[in-house]
């Protein structure tokens, strides 16, 4: 058995991976708490893994206390996706291949595993990042922009007069008729409009076999309102954790 840990900004998601089978579990909050308060009582009647597979997105500091945790509490050295000049058939488009988000190469990863066509990605977490692979698996490069929560927060901290109650999120309208809903409308159709017309026009670039596909937290917020109807892979960085798996087996 694999466990497969997706850190990201927010949220810790896993899943465990035994051959053909799968089973993610419940996302985990991330917050200001140690990577040992949040592990300890949800992996505590887990069955010791063979292998530990991790994307870290929170800095040096918090890998070492992954590995700290996963070592002592099962006796298995981590293995800690980074950002390589190719991996699994995918060649990395960054100049400083490292400066790559982890998440962002193991989303490639996935998606070209999965689709044997051009893929455009659109990652809506803490940011929303956009990046376009070819069918050969070469990454054309990509783009990054504030996720929701970081444009209202922009907003509420630098505009004069508007001031948000923390997670005051709210279902959108077309027109707001307050200042929350104005501002919570006014990003989320931010994303929409840009999200809508990169995949358009990377569509045009690479081709109508593109498959667009969108993941993270905030895609199911997304998603109902984009017109290019992209598919939805919410777990595709955990994906990308399991082919890197299958592809380094030897690995102990």
């Amino acid at each position: 058995m694999i466990l497969l840990i997706d850190i990201g900004n927010s949220r810790i998601k896993w899943a465990l991976a035994d051959g053909d089978d799968w089973r993610a579990g419940e996302p985990l909050l991330r917050g200001n708490r140690a990577f040992k308060d949040i592990a300890r009582p949800a992996w505590k009647e887990l069955e010791p893994p063979e292998r530990v597979i991790v994307s870290c997105v929170a800095g040096d500091d918090y890998i070492r206390s992954v590995k700290t945790w996963v070592k002592r509490r099962w006796k298995v050295d981590p293995e800690i996706l980074q950002s390589e000049q190719q991996c699994c058939g995918v060649t990395n488009a960054y100049q400083t291949v490292e400066r790559l988000g982890v998440d962002r190469w193991a989303c490639l990863i996935a998606a070209h595993r999965l689709y044997d066509a051009p893929v455009c990605i659109v990652d809506c977490g803490t940011a929303i990042t956009i990046d376009a692979l070819a069918t050969d698996g070469k990454h054309l490069g990509g783009l990054i922009v504030p996720g929701l929560d970081l444009m209202v927060a922009s907003l509420s901290k630098e505009a004069s007069g508007i001031e948000l109650e923390k997670d005051s999120r709210q279902d959108v309208s077309l027109l707001g008729r307050d200042t929350e809903s104005a501002v919570q409308g006014g990003t989320l159709y931010a994303a929409v409009a840009l999200i809508d017309r990169v995949f358009n026009d990377i569509t045009s670039e690479l081709g109508r076999t593109t498959v667009n596909i969108i993941t993270g937290g905030d895609a199911a917020r997304i998603l109902p309102l984009l017109n290019t109807q992209p598919v939805h892979e919410p777990d595709l960085v955990l994906k990308g954790l399991q082919v890197f798996a299958g592809e380094t087996a030897c690995v102990t």
